[in-house]
């Protein structure tokens, strides 16, 4: 009954706001289990748990093919185990009520996919997005106290990772590591929570979830006709009803592929919720680049700092081969969006290994 209707409800509801879309982050949660069944470290145990509850999970040869070849949509069509439970926030954001509240967090559901960060700059001037990041806070500056009340507007997804994470040790600890026939939804366990706490954790990387811009509108002269960037930077590309641009995801797989073989994380801390925190404060830095690129794509005129003019339409390919620096390194948007997802998968990766290895930890 669940899914039949979450599937009423998105089909009447616009795909807004979807971190890397459904798509990719059922690409992004099958590559991350590849991985930890690749790797001679990881636990057998875990490595049966992942094959037994994912029939549907393929090797890497089939999730490029689903990459460069399916429509897909926002509901996640034939997904089974952790391919399903990934997209479910997105379904409950969508879905959910208005004025329904997650218990816990006193917010509704699409506050937890995202964290802006401008909310918590000391300097209340500062407060909102600046092409010269000079709205991203320090860290110092966030508090951990999810009852502050800037949480309400700028998101909550540090405490989301944080309790998702701990959901998924608590079921592995208890051995509760897949569903129960005749209980879905309501039926508590690891599956659900892995995918849950991936769908998250993947958010995380895609820079406009960190940030009061979140669709680079300041880029533009005349904010309200301002094109959804957001869109274009998660799923346009790889999941659009009007063109598949394959040259683009031809261009963009073996990058990718490059990226997720270094399985690079720079960030050191285990501390699940200040790690998702320095997460979102990494990838803010590749707003400019995001930014600087729309208006290339529209031909807007003037400077990132003082856009001016018309608004042409908006040229997907010119974009995503539009050239700028993040954090030092020359990188074009494609470029940007590989590193990004690349590394949602490693991040995926390593807490669902330290989740396992906490739960399995002898007191």
């Amino acid at each position: 009954m669940f899914r039949v209707i979450a599937l009423f409800l998105v089909l009447i509801l616009p795909q807004y706001a979807l971190a890397w879309g459904t798509k990719e982050h059922m690409m992004l949660t099958r590559l991350a289990a590849q991985l930890v069944l690749a790797d001679p470290t990881a636990p057998e145990e875990m490595k049966l748990w992942i094959r037994e509850t994912n029939p549907d999970l393929g090797d890497i040869k089939k999730i490029e093919s689903y990459f460069m070849n399916e429509r897909v949509g926002i509901f996640p069509r034939g997904a089974d185990g952790l391919a399903f439970w990934v997209v479910v926030p997105d379904l409950m954001s969508a879905g959910d009520p208005p004025g329904k509240k997650v218990d816990g967090f006193g917010v509704p559901e699409r506050l937890l996919h995202y964290i802006d960060l401008e909310f918590f700059h000391d300097d209340e001037s500062l407060r909102f997005y600046k092409h010269d990041l000079t709205g991203l806070p320090k860290v110092e500056e966030v508090p951990r106290d999810k009852n502050d009340a800037r949480y309400a507007r700028a998101g909550m997804l540090p405490f989301r990772v944080e309790d998702c994470y701990q959901k998924l040790v608590t079921q592995i600890r208890a051995n509760r590591l897949g569903p129960k026939p005749g209980q879905f939804p309501r039926d508590e366990h690891a599956l659900k929570w892995a995918g849950m706490l991936a769908h998250y954790v993947q958010d995380n990387t895609q820079p406009q979830h960190a940030t009061i811009d979140y669709k680079s509108a300041e880029y533009f002269a005349d904010k309200k006709k301002a094109p959804n960037v957001h869109s274009q930077v998660e799923y346009i590309m790889s999941d659009d009803e009007n063109d598949d641009y394959m040259d683009l995801r031809h261009e963009f797989w073996p990058e990718f592929m490059r990226r997720v073989a270094e399985q690079n994380d720079p960030i050191a801390t285990t501390d699940v919720w200040l790690g998702t925190l320095e997460v979102a404060r990494h990838s803010y830095e590749a707003l400019p680049l995001i930014g600087a690129a729309a208006m290339h794509a529209t031909r807007q005129g003037g400077t990132p700092e003082a856009p001016t003019g018309p608004i042409e339409k908006f040229d997907t390919r010119a974009f995503f081969r539009f050239k700028g620096t993040v954090r030092g390194k020359e990188m074009t948007v494609l470029e940007m969006k590989a590193q990004q997802q690349a590394w949602a998968v490693a991040r995926t990766v390593k807490i669902w290994r330290q989740a396992w290895d906490e739960a399995k930890r002898k007191e």
